[in-house]
C-alpha cells in the first residue's frame, strides 16, 4: 500500500467514524475498526501529517481526532461527484422522521420544465402567459408585451433569471408564486435560522432557491461554512420532482439517502 493510499484510507476512516459516532477517535480505536491492519504507531504518524495538512484536528489536548470542515467538504465532493441520485419516495411520514433524526431541512417540489408557449393580451388590461397547463397573469404594459414575445420558447427557470436581471419584479414574483404551488413536501424550516442567521433564511423556503445551487452539491458562500446543500431528482408519490436537503457538513448524508431507499 502506498503512502498516499494509507493517508487517504486513514483520513476516510476518521471521517466515517465521526459520522457514525459523532465523537473524536484515537489511533488505537481507529486501528481496531479499520478493514486493513495498520499499527497504531503508524496511524499516529499519519495523525500528525493530517493535522499539519489541516485535514483533522483535536478538541482537547489528550483527546482523539475529528475531521475539519475542509476535509468534510472534500469528502462529500468526492462522494457525490461519482453518484447520480434519483430517489423514490412513497412514504412522507418516514421521510419526515428521517429529516428530524438527521436534523436536515428538506423541500421537494414538482419540476416545472415548461416553456413559455404564448402571451395573450386581454384588452390592453392584462397579459396572460401560457405555460402549457399553467398560466401567469400580470398587468398589461406595451413594452413588456413586446419584450416577452421575444422570449417565446424559454423555460420558466430561464424566464425567472431574465426577470431578475432586467428588473421585472411583478413577473418574477408571479413565477415564484407559481413554483410555491408545486411544493409537495417541506420539513424542518426552523433549521434555516441556524444555517443562515440573517434574512437569507427566507430564500430556502422557495423552489427558486434551487436556481442558486450547484447541480448536486453546494457549500459556501451560499451556506455558512459548516453547512451544505444537496439537490437531486426524486419521484414523490408518483410525480417527478426535485429534492433539496441542507444541513451540517458532519451529517451522514449517505446513510440518510440509503434509509430513504430502504423505505421506498
Amino acid at each position: 500500500m502506498s503512502k498516499t493510499n494509507k493517508r487517504d484510507l486513514i483520513l476516510n476512516s476518521i471521517i466515517e467514524a465521526y459520522l457514525q459516532d459523532n465523537a473524536p477517535i484515537g489511533s488505537n480505536e481507529l486501528g481496531s475498526r479499520m478493514s486493513v491492519a495498520i499499527p497504531a504507531s503508524t496511524i499516529r504518524v499519519y495523525f500528525k501529517k493530517l493535522s499539519d495538512e489541516g485535514e483533522i484536528t483535536k478538541l482537547h489536548i489528550s483527546g482523539g481526532r475529528i475531521p475539519t470542515i475542509a476535509a468534510m467538504r472534500r469528502y462529500w465532493s468526492e462522494i457525490f461527484d461519482e453518484n447520480d441520485i434519483n430517489l423514490e419516495i412513497n412514504d412522507p411520514r418516514s421521510l419526515k422522521m428521517l429529516c428530524d433524526e438527521f436534523e436536515l431541512y428538506c423541500m421537494i417540489f414538482g419540476t416545472i420544465d415548461k416553456e413559455l408557449l404564448e402571451i395573450l393580451n386581454l384588452n390592453d388590461r392584462y397579459l396572460v402567459l401560457n405555460f402549457s397547463g399553467d398560466e401567469i397573469v400580470i398587468k398589461f404594459d406595451a413594452r413588456m408585451y413586446k419584450f416577452l414575445n421575444n422570449l417565446i420558447g424559454v423555460s420558466l427557470d430561464k424566464l425567472e433569471l431574465i426577470c431578475s436581471q432586467v428588473g421585472l419584479s411583478e413577473l418574477k414574483n408571479k413565477i415564484r408564486e407559481l413554483k410555491r404551488t408545486k411544493i409537495y413536501f417541506q420539513e424542518n424550516e426552523i433549521l434555516a435560522f441556524d444555517m443562515f442567521k440573517d434574512r437569507r433564511f427566507k430564500m430556502v423556503f422557495d423552489p427558486s432557491f434551487s436556481l442558486q445551487m450547484d447541480e448536486k452539491l453546494t457549500f459556501s458562500p451560499m451556506f455558512d461554512e459548516n453547512y451544505m446543500g444537496l439537490k437531486f431528482k426524486a419521484n414523490y408519490l408518483g410525480s417527478e420532482a426535485q429534492m433539496i436537503c441542507a444541513g451540517s457538513v458532519y451529517t451522514d448524508y449517505v446513510k440518510f439517502i440509503n434509509l430513504i431507499k430502504e423505505a421506498a
